[in-house]
């Protein structure tokens, strides 16, 4: 049997949680047969939020091997219906995507969906540790360069690697950042501070077409209707902190109050029971100010998250892991060159989010519904084959970006930027804003 030469090893890489973003890399760097460990504490809240999905998420699912199961847990999403008025709506279809993604999504339910995606990684051939990793600045580190090594005891816990370190770590922690925190990387936050507060209901009808998302504009925040399997219903409401404790003391009674408070929600659920606990998230923007060094990367949440609405943080994990599992190679021969191509991935991941967060700032400060209602207008005034098409192609671009095909797709962010632009006619963006 002949051995590799030294020079050209297996790759050795270590991951720091098993979320969704940790396990999709895992499961995609142990098929191309790299030496994959992951540790995580097993420790998981009763809810997690980020339910619904994006069609971008299909190809990662059929390219894992996995659709089909996400299918069977999940509820099929046709699209989103936001409702920004007692009359007004609008609906961003997937059908949009067809010829650039599939024209569907799924609503899932978090606890299975994610046990799916980590069992697909050990079952690929990673090695799944159930304890916290320790991991440590590496100070041995020539100046300007960052690099990270697992603690003594950590590393203990893979004796097959003979005490070396890892060849790469990545920090896959999601929202607890831990290389960032151990290196004080920067982050660029964004301006809103909400808090987000959801749970499960029976007893509720699901909004039309079924499956769809439904999002509705509240006097202050916004909320969510996600339908969820076994006849299940997720609402939670996105609002200032503050603001939310004008509608009580805890989180069960400010959540019950703002859905009470809401047609949309309350009225269209008189009989709701709910069958879940509370769950609070804080929901703020954060995009790190660098992704990698020497021998690290950041993947999914760890490294940046946008709002909520429109569902791109689950979508983004995966994407990123997968992009970021491109840029490994299998073994050592090339590991001088990783570092130029991991930063050159969080670079993109950087691009992307802000794309993301561009487009969820135009439903934020109204300029996306004012488009809408000015293209009505239009629509009435000039009815006819032009104005169907354009309104075609308005909505095509704009559900093409909902729905992650087209996010960063310099045309269709021309096309938004145009809109907002000299698109809006006899409407103010304001009166749509979600406060």
């Amino acid at each position: 049997m002949s051995r590799l030469h030294p020079t050209n090893s297996v790759m050795k890489v270590a991951i720091v949680g098993a979320g969704p973003a940790g396990s999709t890399l895992g499961a995609f760097l142990a098929r191309k047969g790299i030496s994959t460990v992951m540790f995580d504490d097993g420790a998981r809240p009763p809810l997690i939020v980020g339910e619904s999905l994006v069609p971008q998420m299909i190809p990662v699912f059929r390219r894992l091997g996995i659709e089909d199961q996400v299918a069977a847990l999940g509820v099929y999403k046709p699209g989103v219906m936001f409702t920004f008025s007692e009359k007004d709506t609008l609906l961003l279809s997937f059908t949009a995507a067809r010829g650039v993604l599939p024209t569907y999504a799924y609503n899932v339910p978090r606890k299975e969906f994610d046990s799916l995606i980590l069992n697909t990684a050990i079952t690929s051939g990673l090695r799944y540790i159930e304890t916290a990793a320790k991991i440590e600045v590496d100070k041995s580190a020539t100046h300007g360069e960052s690099r990270m090594k697992l603690s003594p005891e950590t590393l203990a816990q893979i004796p097959e690697w003979n005490g070396k370190q890892p060849d790469l770590l990545i920090d896959a922690s999601g929202r607890r950042r831990l290389f960032a925190k151990a290196l004080d990387i920067k982050a660029a936050v964004g301006r809103r501070k909400d808090i987000s507060h959801f749970a499960h209901f029976e007893d509720c009808p699901w909004p039309e077409p079924p499956g769809t998302v439904m999002i509705i504009r509240l006097a202050h925040g916004w909320a969510w209707r996600i339908p969820l399997p076994d006849s299940k219903l997720s609402m939670g409401v996105v609002l200032n902190k503050e603001i939310a404790k004008k509608f009580g003391a805890t989180p069960e009674e400010q959540l019950e109050n703002l859905i009470e408070s809401e047609p949309h929600l309350g009225k269209a659920c008189p009989n709701r029971r709910r069958v879940s606990p509370v769950a609070t998230f804080a929901n703020y923007q954060l995009i790190s100010e660098c992704g990698s060094g020497k021998n690290w990367a950041m993947v999914g949440d760890a490294f940046g998250f946008v709002d909520p609405m429109l569902s791109p943080g689950l979508c983004m994990a995966m994407v990123s892991a997968e992009k970021l599992a491109a840029t490994i190679p299998a073994t050592t021969k090339t590991l001088a060159h990783i570092p130029a191509k991991l930063t050159k991935y969080w670079h993109w991941y950087r691009e992307t989010l802000g794309a993301w967060q561009h487009l969820v700032d135009h439903f934020y400060d109204g300029r996306i519904f004012a488009i809408q209602r000015s293209g009505m207008d239009m629509s009435q005034r000039y009815p006819g084959l032009i104005s169907n098409v354009m309104e075609r192609h308005i909505g095509k671009n704009l559900s093409g970006m909902a729905a992650g095909a087209f996010i960063n797709r310099p045309y269709s962010r021309w096309l938004l930027h145009m809109l907002s632009q000299y698109g809006i006619r006899g409407h103010k963006p304001e009166d749509f804003a979600i406060q």
